[in-house]
């Protein structure tokens, strides 16, 4: 029957396809294996020469192929291989979350041997400095955030010590002083923040982590170096602020061996805690203008609009912005006066003509 005929032929072709991609992965782990043995035996400059770089490419184009391979594939196929740092190619790491992308709350039970493979050498590249390894930072931490938007349960079954490594890494990343990648950093700690506050483990992730990361984004807030996360260090801010006033968290945040005052709830804890981290901060500010700040922000909190100009001028009028250029601080509202003053354009006939809004779309 014509059913049985296509069932053949499909099982004939899968069968094809398998042999395919196994011969593409024994290419990718002889070419691996070909070059750490070169640059493990040719010592520090083995790497730059032609002979390894031409195994290199090859390697690439070959996880590549991969790469492609997997946009069309059915299967759920697991790569992956360590060996020395610069033999390691960055397109292992957007392999994966390709491969996470595309078949997403499938790969759960797979992102505890991903982490095997390849997180802790990972990071051991490119947490020595921020400047070796620049494919590698960006495309780790994109996997990060995959698996965070679609295999969140999987980090819930790390241990204590791998949260806390991807924790460590996240806070790392929005440190950066490259904007894509703090900006990175930033959404995938947006992304976890909002996953935890919605799981059962909303008390033990906020007792361990909300004062570290409420410290961490206060320190990249008031660094010149950082202007342009602002928008996003207000949104991890503002998340914060609210979480300790809706209720959600049952559990005292501060840890009574070492805060013996027995507080009345968790929004005074952080209260208290915040105006004394500014105060330390801002020392040239006085302790009632460092109180008002912080009182502000917890009633300004259900305002993103409110809040974030609260911040914003608070900043502006510190010493360290006052003698700065700001503009990175209002580059969300001036985005979106050029946008305004766009669609006014538009809206007038002949103001603009069908050319510029044709090229418009094409870079769009």
């Amino acid at each position: 029957t014509n059913t049985s005929v296509a069932s053949a032929l499909g099982t004939f072709f899968l069968s094809q396809i398998s042999v395919i991609f196994l011969d593409m992965l024994n290419v990718y782990k002889m070419y691996s294996e070909l070059i750490s043995s070169s640059i493990s035996s040719g010592g520090p400059f083995a790497s730059k020469t032609s002979y390894v770089k031409l195994l290199r490419s090859v390697k690439r184009e070959t996880l590549k192929l991969i790469e492609t391979f997997l946009d069309k594939a059915e299967d759920q196929p697991q790569i992956g291989k360590q060996n020395v740092p610069d033999a390691r190619e960055s397109e292992v790491l957007s392999l994966f979350a390709t491969i996470i992308n595309k078949y997403k709350g499938a790969m759960i039970d797979d992102v505890p041997r991903i982490f095997e493979a390849i997180f802790q050498c990972t990071l051991e590249m490119i947490t020595k400095n921020f400047e070796d390894y620049p494919e590698h930072r960006l495309k780790f931490f994109s996997l990060l955030r995959a698996i965070a938007t679609h295999c969140f349960p999987a980090l819930i079954r790390l241990s204590s010590q791998q949260l806390k490594l991807v924790m460590d890494s996240i806070i790392w990343a929005f440190r950066h002083t490259e904007r894509n990648i703090a900006e990175t950093g930033l959404n995938l700690l947006l992304e976890m923040l909002k996953n935890f506050q919605a799981s059962e483990f909303c008390n033990q992730f906020y007792r361990t982590y909300f004062v570290t990361i409420e410290q961490e984004i206060f320190a990249v807030l008031t660094d010149t170096f950082h202007k342009p996360g602002f928008k996003l260090h207000v949104l991890v801010l503002q998340h914060l602020f609210c979480l300790v006033e809706s209720g959600l968290l049952t559990e005292p945040l501060w840890d009574a061996a070492t805060i013996p005052y027995p507080y009345p709830n968790n929004a005074m804890f952080v209260r208290e805690y915040t105006i004394k981290l500014l105060g330390t901060s801002f020392p040239n500010m006085t302790a009632a203008e460092v109180t008002q700040f912080v009182d502000g922000l917890l009633e300004s909190r259900n305002d993103l609009s409110t809040f974030k100009n609260h911040i914003r001028d608070f900043l502006v009028q510190s010493k360290e912005f006052s003698a700065q250029d700001n503009k990175d601080l209002y580059a969300e509202e001036a985005a979106a006066q050029r946008e305004r003053e766009r669609q006014r354009m538009l809206s007038i006939p002949g103001l603009i003509a069908p050319n510029e809004i044709q090229d418009e779309m094409v870079d769009s």
